[in-house]
């Protein structure tokens, strides 16, 4: 069955004529009553009781109440997908937890007032979880501290980081190399690019085989580095907001490896729902972040 078929056949039971249906959709009679016949030879009924004014048949009173769901689930999806239509449905987003803490608040607070439709499902965990996910088609965009993602994935820098040292006691300065090997970090699961910040911090300062304590949640390793169970390598950014929490210090981390960049990761532009075009418009773009959205390979 066509949609256009569908449509003709509601205005033929609306208007009780098929000279009104074809002046209601700007089309000629003849192209009413053919597809009319079409609908009937395809179905193996008849639909319409030729009278004035015409009207539908119990099976086409039946036809029609599956006709009307057809052709507004119709018209919804192509409203979706209009540049100026409003987003509906659901936009599923991944973030690191320090991102998910610091930088997601406002903007999903933002995004949910101005487009109230649009139900946000947001899912945490590290940057190679994430990515994978993205790759399985579970996510539709991810916030992660990535630099290769593959082919399939675009990559657009969002946020500037300064990664800390955070302790419980002072850090006048970074640890030596023998207190270094006997003082344990918390970090997450591997995956996590933080963590990697900390594996070659270590290496850089000859500790062959770190101590790492992984955790799930980033409540969890900032209690336990201010309870003095490790050290831990954090955005200032999240250290910042646990401060009135918890008593924690830090230390800022050589430029080299210091300075990272979270980028939000989504599949080709082309390929972008509604949803995900509002949700990308509405994001930050940091001032010498370059191209807006590039594809990495």
């Amino acid at each position: 069955m066509l949609i256009r078929s569908l449509e003709i056949f509601r205005a033929v039971v609306d208007t009780g004529s098929f000279s009104a249906a074809a002046e209601r959709l700007h089309t000629v009679q003849s192209n009413v009553t053919a597809h009319i016949k079409k609908l009937e030879g395809e179905l193996g009924a008849h639909l319409l009781d030729r009278r004035n004014p015409v009207v539908a048949t119990p099976a086409g009173r039946q036809l029609l109440a599956y006709a009307s769901r057809i052709v507004e689930l119709h018209d919804d999806a192509l409203a979706r997908f209009r540049p100026d239509g409003e987003p509906l449905g659901e936009l599923r987003l991944g973030s690191m937890e320090t991102t998910a803490a610091v930088h997601l608040p406002g903007l999903l607070t933002a995004l949910s007032r101005r487009w109230p439709q649009l139900a946000v499902h947001l899912r945490t965990g590290t940057s190679g979880e994430l990515i994978e996910a993205m790759r399985a088609g579970q996510l539709d965009a991810a916030f992660v501290a990535a630099e290769d993602v593959g082919e399939e994935l675009a990559l657009r820098p969002v946020f500037r980081e300064r990664l800390v040292l955070v302790s419980a006691r002072p850090l006048p300065a970074m640890p030596e190399r023998a207190e270094l090997l006997r003082t344990p970090f918390l970090a997450f699961r591997q995956g996590c690019g933080y963590r990697r910040t900390i594996e070659l911090l270590l290496a850089e300062r000859r500790v062959p085989a770190p101590r790492i304590h992984e955790f799930g949640s980033l409540d969890a390793i900032v209690g336990c580095v201010s309870a003095g169970m490790g050290l831990a390598v954090l955005p200032a950014s999240t250290v910042a907001q646990y401060r009135q929490r918890f008593d924690l210090h830090t230390l800022p981390l050589p430029d080299a490896l210091g300075q990272v960049t979270t980028v939000v990761a989504t599949p080709p532009p082309a390929s972008w729902s509604r949803a995900l075009e509002v949700f990308m418009d509405s994001l930050p773009v940091p001032e010498d972040a370059g191209p807006a959205m590039k594809e990495v390979g």
